[in-house]
């Protein structure tokens, strides 16, 4: 038996075939695949995406032959040599006690799915340098705290609404900016429009959420039956994650949520209701001139040229800075 890189499409073909006979699918992301080949036929299988290990399977006939411990173990090897020294793995619960065996930590489960995590990777590390970061800034960790998780793509007057709403409520607020890029503006200048539109209130901070709080994108659904559990399943991960290490180490009381109207959005909200119960508060959408203030409303007036009516939907601590970001993007200005 030998272990081998999937890099040709041949290979890579072979690969989702042999998931395909598991009911497992081959995520379009996939970075790199191992896979174990036995008189040339595959008898096991593993990926991963970044630090993600995902689409782990073996043959039956090679089950108790320790191989899904070796195509791990191999595959970590190559992230280490990618330097890579964290991870994170997705998987069915039936794989747990292995994983565990290899010394991956169990983080959130449910009877769908079990997320655990290894190497360097400590969600109570990510947390805890949240805690000093609000120690150093506010003295302590205050337990009538809310918290406000948003893309902020851009902050609006909207989102600075809904925070003002939360912090009349609470001695404190937590405002979590998701950290992935690849969007219309990136972290760093998302984070930078919040921080500038909460910086007057001396009771609010703005933090990145790490990689604990995630996208949809970045969840792994080939394990999964259809779009629909992939978007409970990761809905169930995500809101599990925030209450059971996020709210009790940073004092969070409750977290606010804006009223949704895509179906992926409405489908997380009315998990975050089971989840949180009295842990969390909807609240309808804020408008400006009898239309609902939205982040996809302002880059459609972006892509329009419409810049000062996009640039009016910001807070007005933002705007010069927004103004600058346009400008550096080559959006062009209406004429």
């Amino acid at each position: 038996m030998e272990i081998k890189d999937a890099v040709l499409d041949v290979e890579l073909n072979k690969v989702k075939d042999f998931l395909a006979g598991f009911g497992l699918s081959f995520e379009a992301n996939t970075e790199l695949t191992l896979y174990a080949e036995e008189e040339g036929q595959i008898v096991g299988t593993v990926s991963a995406s970044g630090n993600l290990i995902k689409q782990m399977a073996v043959s039956k006939s090679m089950q108790g032959e320790n191989l899904a411990a070796t195509l791990i173990t191999s595959i970590i090897e190559r992230l280490n040599a990618n330097n890579i020294f964290a991870y994170r793995v997705f998987t069915k619960p039936e794989y747990k006690d292995l994983f565990i065996s290899l010394g991956f930590s169990p983080i959130v489960e449910s009877q769908k799915f079990v997320a655990l995590e290894g190497g360097d990777s400590s969600i109570n590390g990510a947390i805890s340098q949240l805690a000093k970061k609000i120690t150093m800034e506010m003295g302590y960790i205050e337990q009538d705290t809310a918290a406000i998780v948003i893309n902020g793509n851009p902050f609006t007057e909207g989102h600075l609404a809904l925070c003002e709403y939360a912090l009349k409520r609470h001695k404190r607020l937590i405002v979590f900016i998701v950290e992935e890029d690849g969007q219309t503006f990136s972290f760093k200048e998302r984070f930078a429009l919040a921080y500038l539109a909460l910086r007057q209130y001396k009771n609010a901070i703005v933090l990145p959420a790490t990689s604990y709080i995630v996208s949809k994108e970045t969840f792994p659904s080939y394990f999964l039956k259809s779009v629909d559990e992939m978007s409970v399943q990761f809905a169930l991960y995500d809101t599990l994650i925030f209450k059971n290490y996020f709210m009790p180490a940073l004092g969070i009381k409750k977290r606010y949520f804006g009223s949704e109207v895509t179906d992926y959005m409405t489908l997380y909200n009315n998990i975050a209701r089971e989840t949180f119960g009295d842990g969390a508060e909807f609240i309808q959408r804020f408008t400006k001139d009898e239309e609902v203030i939205s982040a996809k409303r302002i880059r459609g007036l972006i892509e329009e040229g419409e810049f000062d009516k996009a640039i009016s939907l910001v807070p007005q601590a933002t705007r010069s800075m927004f103004s600058l970001m346009l400008m550096q993007k080559g959006f062009k200005k209406q004429s």
